[in-house]
C-alpha cells in the first residue's frame, strides 16, 4: 500500500496582479430583510463560471489563505476572506532580525539545548537543507525571479496524510472537516491558464530523512497498537506531534465520570486534539451535543471481540495459500494487502473469505482469489502424506473443501482472461496435482481415490463434478483457442485424469460433442513444417487418447477414424521429421502404443496392410544403429506383438480379417524382430521382456496356422536362441531377474506393515519389472512346446525351474496378498501386483511339462494360485478348474491312499461339476477385462482393458468379477443348487449331463476334501478354508432342503451316508478334538479369520442377514433333523461369545426345547478354542435365565450343558467372577429351589481355570481348594437354611 512521503513541497503560485484588500460583502438581502433565496437549478461549476464572467472575466489566481481550523470553529459564522501579504520578502527579514536578537541573547548553554532540540526534530541534516533553501531564494532574489522556493522539513498537506509515528495514527477524515472542493466564488477555486505552467517539485531527500517502521497500522480508520517511540537504532526520524490516543470508555458511563469528562475536556482548545478522532469531530461539527450523545456512537471504533480461548482457532491465509500462525495475524501491516477482507483487524484471509472473495464482481479480485485458492488446494493435497508440506489444521476437511474448491473451478472456467486462467489452474490442482503419483498409471480405474480417506461419504470429489457442463466448456476452449498455453495443456491433463478415474468418465468424454476432434486438432495435428508462431505437437495428448482407447471397447472404435491422422509422425521418420529429434521420437512413440491400444480389441490392425511401406520403412530404422531410443524399439515390438495376435485368428478381430497370418509370415517379421534380438547388448530386461513376448506370440501363431504345427518356425527360434539361454546374454537377463525379484520380496518382507503404503511402491514397481521378464521366458519356453500336457523328455532350452519354483512359491505366500486388501492400503496397489499374478499363471501353466512334477504338488499350486490371479485370467482360470476335475480320478485318489466308494465314479466322478466351476468364473460380458497376455480369445471379447477398483475386487458381496477368487469357491456348485432357479449353468448343461443334486453334493465335497488335504500336505495351509468358511459350507448342505416337500426323509440330501461321510471329513480338522489348543485359555483374537457372519455375506449378500439365514436353519432343523448330530454341530458355532447375543437368545429362549435334542460332546464342538464359548461371562438376563430353564426342565446333556453350567455358575459365585452379590443370592435361591439334585450338585461344585487350560466334565466338578470355604460363606449370608443346605455338598471331600 503506498504510503506518503514524510516530507514534500510547498508550491506558490504567481499572482496575476497586485492583491486586493478585502471589501465589505454586498449585500444580498431583499426587501423584507431576510436574504434572497438561491435556487440550484444550476450546478455548482455553472454558476462558478457565470460569477467569473460578472467579475471581470478574468480568473483570481491568489494563492488561498489556509485557516487554522480553531478559527473557523471559534467564529463560525464569521467569513473568512484571505489577506495577502504586501511583500514577502519585509516579513521574512523582520523574522530573521527577530530570531537574530534572540539567538545573541541566549546563553551558550540555552543555544547549546535549542540546538539539540532542532536536531532532535528534524533530524543531523536540517543545517544542509536550510542552507540550500536559503542559497536558493538569494539566487531567485538576485535573479529578479518568485518562483516557487524549496522548504525544508515540513508536515504534508492535510490533503495527504503524512505517515505517523510509533504509536500514533493519523485519520483521514478530510471527506468530512472540509469540502470536497471550495465554493465557486472563492479565490482557491482560480486555475493555472495552462497544464504546460505546472511543475512537478519533489523534494531533496535523503535516506536519513524517512524512517519506515517494522509495522505499520492495520487500517487508517482503526486504532493503532500502542508501540515504542523510535530508538536511536531507528535512525532520524521526524516527530509529526503527539499522539493521545482515543477514549476506550464504552458509551455507557457514570454520570459523575460523564461530567468530569465534559468539564475537563472544556480547558483543551479543538487545535490541540488529534485531527480526526471522534472527540475533534464533535467538537468541530456538533459542539452543542454532549460528550457521549448514543447518536454520536457511529463515529466510534469497534470495540475488538475478545477472542474465545475455547474457539477453534480459524485458519487465515497470506497471498502464497500459507496459514498464518494466530499470534501474528493481528500484528502484520496493511501493506502486504492481507486485510481487505469484512474483519480488517486481522491479517490474512479466511477460507470462507476466499471462496465469497472468489465470486466478486471485480475480475482481479476475483482472479486473485481462485488463484489463492489453487495455492491452498496445492498444499491441502499433502495434508494426510507430508504435514509439513501440507495444512494440518485442516485436516479431516480435504474431501469437502476439495468439493468446494472444484465448484469455485468449474463456475468460473468460462470466463474470459485472468479470471479463466485461474479458473482451469484451480482445476487442475483439485483434480490432477492432487493426486499426481498417479498421473502414469493407465491400466486400473481410480475411482477408490475419489473417496480419499473418507468413507463416510459415498460421492467423491471427482464424481460431484457436472461432466456435462464441464466437458463442453474444455471442448470449446480447445476450439477457441483463447487460453494461454499452459491452460490448455492443464486442461488436457484434467481430461486425462477424469478418463483415469473410470470408464463411464471415459464414455463421457468420447460422447462429448467435438471434444475428441477439438483435441486433435489443437495440440496434435499442427502445421507441417511448423511456423513460428504455431505450438509444437504435444506427446501428453497420445497418452490420453491411449488411455481413453484401453477403457473400453466402445470408447476405442471412436478413435479409430481419427487414428489415420497419427500417420503424420510414422511417415516422417525422427531423422527426416520436421520436429526436433527427440520430440518425433516421443510422439512416434506414443502413436505406436496408441496402435496397441486398439489393436488389444482387434480393431485398426488394417492399417499394416494399408501403410504397409511406411511400416516398412519404419521397421528398417528401428532395427538400425541410428535407432537410439529404447523405448521406441519396446513401442514397436509391443505393437508387432499385438498385430501377430490379430493374425492367428483373423475371425476374432473387428472386422474380421483385419490382418491375415500370411501377411505376418510375408512381411518377415519374425526375422526382424530376432534381428533387433541380435543388437540388444544391454540387459534390459524391459527390451528383453518385449522380444521374447513378440517371439512367444508368432510361435504361437504358428503352431495353428504354419505346417506341422510350426516346427519350422520353433527351430529357426531355437537355433537362434537355445545356447543363449544357457550361457549367453539371456542366461544372463533371467539371473538378473530372479535375483532382482528376491531382493524386492525381502525389501518388502521387512519393509511391510501389514497394509502396501506409498513408500512400498517403488518396490513393487521393481519386482513387477522383474516378474513380467520371467514370465516373458516362460511364455517364450510354453511356444517351443508341442499341444501336450504330458511333461517333456527334454526341454527346448534350459530355464533355472528349481529358482522360479521357489521364487513363485514366494510370492503366492507372501502377506502382500492379505495386506492388499486393508484399509491403509494405497486404493491402485493391485496393478502394481497384477506382473506378479501374471507371472504365476505363466509358471501354472509350466509347472505340468517341468519333469518329475507329481500330480498332487501341481494340484496344490494350482489351488493356491487360482486364489491371486487378477481379472483378466478368466480363461486360464477355467482351464485349471477343468483340469483338476479330470486329474481328481479314482487312480489318483487310489494313490494317495483315499478310499472312495466305487458308486461315486459310476455318475462321473467331479467331472459332472466342472461346469459349475467354470461358470463361476465365467464374468458378466460388460465387464471382463482383457488378458495381460494378449490372445485370440481376449481381443474379442474384452470389454475393457484396464482393471477394475480394487474396491470392487474385495471378497463382499458387492463384488461383480469372478477374480481373485476366495478359498471357498470349490463350494460354488452348492451355490448353483440353491438357485437352480436363477443359475444360467442349468441352462448351458450338454444334453449327456444326467447328475442328481445328491451327485453334484458328493462330488463338491469331495473336492473340498482334497483340497484341504493336498494343501495340507505340500505346506500351504494358507490357502486352506478356514473354519467358518467349512462349516457355513456344510450348513448350504441342509439348506437344500429348505422349502423342498419330501414323503420320505431318505430323499433328504444330508442323510446319504456318503455326504454325510464326507462332511465330517471336512470338518474333523476344525472339532475341537483336532488340537490341544482348543482347550487353552485365553482365547485366540476373535480377528484372526473372518466370522460366519462375514463369510455367509459372501453368498446371502447384503439384503439377508445371516441373522435370517440362521433362524431358518434353526428352525429346519427343529422340524426335520430328528437330532442328526451334524446337523445339531452346525447349530453352535454362532453361539460363541464373540457373536451377538442374539443368536444365543434365539436357541436357547426361543428354541429351549430344541437343547435338549444337541447332544454335542465337548471334542466335538466346531472350534479353534472352547474358551470362546465361555468367556467373557454372559450379562444378558434373559440368557441366564434360559440356561438355568434349559437345566431345570432338562435333560441337558454334552457341551451345551457344560457351557450352561458354566455361565450360571459365574453368575453366582465370586470366586468365578461374580460382581453384582443381589442378584447372585437370587439367582442361587433359584437354583436350590427349582433344580434338581444334580443340577445343584453341578452348579455348586463346578470350578473352572481363566488361565491354561480348560476343564472339561467330570474334572471340572472334582476340584478342590479354599474356594469351596469361601462359597459355604457366601451361602450362609444369602440365608441359614441355604447354607445348611449347601454345607454338606461343599465340605465333602
Amino acid at each position: 500500500m503506498a504510503q506518503s512521503s514524510l516530507v514534500g513541497s510547498i508550491l506558490e503560485r504567481k499572482p496575476a496582479g497586485k492583491p486586493t484588500s478585502p471589501s465589505v460583502p454586498s449585500s444580498s438581502t431583499g426587501k423584507t430583510g431576510f436574504p434572497t433565496v438561491q435556487h440550484r437549478s444550476q450546478s455548482a461549476f455553472a454558476q462558478a463560471r457565470r460569477d467569473a464572467q460578472k467579475g471581470g472575466g478574468e480568473r483570481l489566481r491568489d494563492v488561498p489563505v489556509v485557516q487554522p481550523s480553531s478559527s473557523r470553529i471559534s467564529e463560525p459564522m464569521q467569513t473568512q476572506s484571505a489577506r495577502p501579504i504586501a511583500n514577502p520578502d519585509d516579513w521574512r527579514a523582520q523574522v530573521e532580525e527577530e530570531n537574530r536578537r534572540r539567538v545573541e541573547a541566549m546563553s551558550e548553554e540555552e543555544r547549546e539545548q535549542e540546538r539539540a532540540e532542532i536536531l532532535e526534530k528534524f533530524g543531523p541534516n536540517v543545517a544542509e537543507v536550510l542552507k540550500r533553501a536559503r542559497e536558493a531564494r538569494e539566487g531567485k532574489r538576485r535573479d529578479g525571479g518568485n518562483e516557487t522556493q524549496e522548504v525544508g522539513p515540513q508536515p504534508s498537506p492535510p490533503s495527504s496524510p503524512s505517515r505517523p509515528r510509533i504509536g500514533e495514527r493519523t485519520r483521514s477524515y478530510t471527506s468530512i472537516l472540509r469540502p470536497s472542493s471550495p465554493p465557486a466564488t472563492s479565490a482557491s477555486s482560480s486555475r493555472p491558464p495552462s497544464r504546460a505552467e505546472r511543475k512537478i517539485r519533489f523534494a531533496d531527500l535523503t535516506a536519513g530523512d524517512i524512517h519506515v517502521y517494522e509495522s505499520a497500522p492495520p487500517s487508517p480508520r482503526r486504532k493503532a497498537l500502542a508501540l515504542p517511540s523510535p530508538s536511536d537504532s531507528d535512525g532520524p526520524t521526524a516527530s509529526l506531534g503527539e499522539w493521545r490516543g482515543k477514549n476506550g470508555k464504552g458509551s455507557r458511563q457514570r454520570p459523575e465520570a460523564e461530567a468530569d469528562e465534559a468539564g475537563a475536556g472544556q480547558d483543551v482548545r479543538v487545535g490541540e486534539l488529534e485531527e480526526g478522532t471522534p472527540e475533534d469531530i464533535r467538537r468541530r461539527f456538533f459542539p452543542t451535543a454532549p460528550a457521549h450523545d448514543p447518536s454520536l456512537e457511529w463515529m466510534q471504533s469497534e470495540a475488538e471481540a475478545e477472542p474465545d480461548p475455547e474457539a477453534e482457532p480459524t485458519v487465515r491465509f497470506d497471498l502464497t495459500g500459507t496459514p498464518i500462525p494466530a499470534q501474528l495475524s493481528s500484528k502484520l501491516p496493511t501493506h502486504l494487502g492481507l486485510h481487505h477482507h469484512a474483519e480488517g483487524s486481522h491479517a490474512g484471509y479466511t477460507l470462507e473469505d476466499i471462496f465469497l472473495l472468489s465470486r466478486s464482481t471485480v475480475p482481479a479480485q476475483r482472479a486473485s482469489m481462485i488463484g489463492l485458492l489453487a495455492k491452498i488446494a496445492h498444499k491441502l493435497a499433502r495434508t494426510s502424506t507430508d504435514s509439513k508440506k501440507g495444512i494440518p489444521e485442516l485436516a479431516g476437511q480435504e474431501l469437502s473443501l476439495r468439493k468446494r474448491m472444484l465448484a469455485t473451478g468449474v463456475e468460473a472456467m468460462a470466463e474470459r482472461g485472468s479470471v479463466g486462467a485461474r479458473a482451469v489452474e484451480l482445476l487442475w490442482e483439485c483434480i490432477v496435482s492432487w493426486d499426481e503419483a498417479v498421473q502414469l498409471l493407465d491400466d486400473v480405474e481410480l475411482r477408490d481415490l475419489d473417496l480419499g480417506t473418507s468413507a463416510s461419504t459415498s460421492e467423491g470429489a471427482l464424481s460431484s463434478l457436472p461432466l456435462d457442463y464441464l466437458l463442453p466448456q474444455i471442448a470449446n476452449a480447445f476450439a477457441i483457442g483463447e487460453l494461454p498455453q499452459e491452460s490448455l495443456l492443464q486442461l488436457l491433463e484434467v481430461l486425462h485424469r477424469l478418463a483415469q478415474h473410470s470408464n463411464s468418465n471415459a464414455t463421457a468424454i468420447v460422447s462429448t460433442k467435438g471434444l475428441v476432434a477439438n483435441t486433435f486438432q489443437r495440440f496434435l495435428l499442427t502445421p507441417i513444417p511448423p511456423k513460428e508462431d504455431s505450438p509444437l505437437p504435444v506427446p501428453f495428448a497420445l497418452t490420453f487418447l491411449r488411455t481413453v482407447a484401453l477403457s473400453s471397447r466402445e470408447n476405442a472404435a471412436a478413435l479409430v477414424d481419427p487414428a489415420d491422422s497419427l500417420l503424420r509422425f510414422v511417415i516422417s521418420l525422427p531423422l527426416a521429421s520436421h520436429f526436433p529429434r527427440p520430440l518425433a521420437t516421443v510422439l512416434l512413440s506414443a502413436s505406436l502404443r496408441l496402435y496397441s491400444a486398439l489393436g488389444s480389441y482387434g480393431l485398426y490392425a488394417h492399417v499394416a496392410t494399408t501403410a504397409q511401406e511406411h511400416f516398412m520403412q519404419l521397421n528398417r530404422f528401428v532395427v538400425s544403429p541410428e535407432c537410439q531410443s529404447q523405448d521406441l524399439r519396446c513401442a514397436w515390438l509391443q505393437l508387432l506383438e499385438t498385430w501377430i495376435v490379430c493374425a492367428q485368428d483373423p475371425h476374432r478381430t473387428t472386422p474380421s480379417h483385419e490382418i491375415l497370418w500370411s501377411q505376418v509370415a510375408g512381411w518377415g517379421w519374425a526375422e526382424d524382430i530376432l534381428g533387433l534380438r541380435a543388437m540388444l547388448s544391454d540387459p534390459t530386461q524391459e527390451a528383453w521382456a518385449r522380444v521374447w513376448a513378440a517371439t512367444a506370440a508368432f510361435l504361437e501363431g504358428a503352431k495353428i496356422n504354419g505346417l506341422r504345427g510350426g516346427e519350422e518356425e520353433r527351430a529357426t527360434v531355437l537355433a537362434a536362441m537355445k545356447d543363449a539361454f544357457s550361457c549367453g546374454m539371456e542366461k544372463r537377463v533371467v539371473d538378473n531377474a530372479l535375483q532382482g525379484a528376491r531382493d524386492a520380496l525381502g525389501k518388502l518382507s521387512s519393509g511391510m506393515r501389514q497394509a502396501i503404503l506409498p513408500a512400498d511402491v517403488p518396490v513393487l514397481q521393481q519386482l513387477g519389472r522383474h516378474a513380467d521378464a520371467l514370465a516373458a521366458a516362460i511364455r517364450l519356453f510354453l511356444s517351443c512346446i508341442p499341444f501336450s500336457t504330458e511333461p517333456l523328455s527334454e526341454p527346448p532350452f534350459r530355464l533355472p525351474f528349481a529358482e522360479l519354483s521357489s521364487l513363485c512359491a514366494s510370492i503366492s505366500k507372501h502377506p502382500l496378498w492379505t495386506g492388499l486388501y486393508t484399509p491403509e492400503s494405497i486404493a491402485y496397489a493391485h496393478v502394481f501386483c497384477r506382473p506378479l499374478s501374471s507371472l504365476l499363471a505363466c509358471y501354472l501353466r509350466l509347472s505340468r511339462h517341468i519333469p518329475g512334477t507329481p500330480a498332487d504338488l501341481w494340484m496344490a499350486q494350482a489351488f493356491a494360485i487360482l486364489c491371486r490371479l487378477f481379472p483378466g485370467e478368466e480363461e486360464l482360470a477355467q482351464r485349471t478348474a477343468a483340469d483338476i476335475c479330470d486329474t481328481i480320478s479314482a487312480d489318483f485318489l487310489r494313490s494317495q491312499g483315499w478310499s472312495i466308494p466305487q458308486e461315486l465314479w459310476e455318475k462321473g466322478g467331479v467331472s459332472i461339476i466342472s461346469p459349475f466351476l467354470t461358470q463361476s468364473l465365467r464374468p458378466k460380458p460388460e465387464i471382463i477385462v482383457g488378458s495381460p497376455c494378449l490372445n485370440p480369445r481376449s481381443i474379442s471379447t474384452a470389454a475393457t482393458q484396464r482393471l477394475p477398483p480394487l474396491s470392487s475386487l474385495m471378497p463382499n458381496d458387492k463384488r461383480e468379477q469372478p477374480l481373485p477368487l476366495t478359498k471357498d469357491w470349490l463350494f460354488c456348485p452348492l451355490d448353483h443348487l440353491l438357485r437352480s432357479g436363477e443359475s444360467e449353468v442349468f441352462k448351458t448343461l450338454p444334453d449327456s449331463w444326467d447328475a442328481s443334486e445328491v451327485d453334484v453334493v458328493r462330488a463338491a465335497l469331495l473336492l473340498v476334501r482334497v483340497s484341504q488335504e493336498i494343501l495340507n500336505f505340500r505346506q500351504l495351509q494358507g490357502f486352506m478354508m478356514s473354519r467358518e468358511e467349512v462349516a457355513f459350507g456344510c450348513m448350504k448342505v441342509f439348506m437344500l432342503e429348505h422349502g423342498q416337500q419330501q414323503s420320505d426323509s431318505q430323499e433328504e440330501v444330508f442323510r446319504d451316508s456318503i455326504v454325510e461321510r464326507f462332511m465330517a471329513d471336512v470338518l474333523a480338522p476344525f472339532s475341537a478334538s483336532a488340537s490341544a489348543k482348543t482347550l487353552k485359555t485365553p482365547p485366540p483374537s476373535i480377528h484372526a479369520s473372518d466370522s460366519i457372519d462375514v463369510v455367509a455375506k459372501r453368498f446371502l449378500g447384503s439384503s439377508v442377514p445371516f441373522y435370517q439365514w440362521y433362524t431358518d436353519f434353526v428352525g429346519l432343523y427343529d422340524s426335520i433333523s430328528f437330532a442328526h448330530p451334524l446337523f445339531a454341530r452346525l447349530l453352535l458355532p454362532p453361539l460363541s461369545m464373540r457373536y451377538p447375543v442374539d443368536y444365543r437368545k434365539y436357541l436357547w429362549a426361543d428354541f429351549n426345547h430344541v437343547m435338549r435334542t444337541i447332544r454335542v460332546p465337548p471334542e466335538a464342538v466346531i472350534t479353534g478354542s472352547v474358551a470362546e464359548y465361555l468367556w467373557p461371562v454372559e450379562t444378558d438376563a434373559e440368557v441366564v435365565g434360559a440356561y438355568l430353564r434349559a437345566l431345570v426342565k432338562g435333560p441337558l446333556e454334552g457341551f451345551v450343558r457344560l457351557v450352561a453350567i458354566h455361565h450360571v455358575a459365574c453368575r453366582i459365585w465370586p470366586d468365578l467372577g461374580s460382581d453384582g452379590e443381589e442378584k447372585a443370592k437370587k439367582l442361587l435361591q433359584a437354583v436350590v429351589d427349582q433344580g434338581g439334585h444334580e443340577v445343584i450338585k453341578d452348579i455348586v461344585l463346578y470350578r473352572q481355570s481363566r488361565e491354561g487350560t480348560i476343564l472339561l466334565p467330570p474334572t471340572c466338578f472334582e476340584q478342590q481348594g479354599d474356594w469351596r470355604t469361601s462359597r459355604l460363606e457366601f451361602a450362609g449370608r444369602c440365608s441359614m437354611e441355604l447354607g445348611d443346605r449347601l454345607k454338606n455338598l461343599l465340605e465333602s471331600r
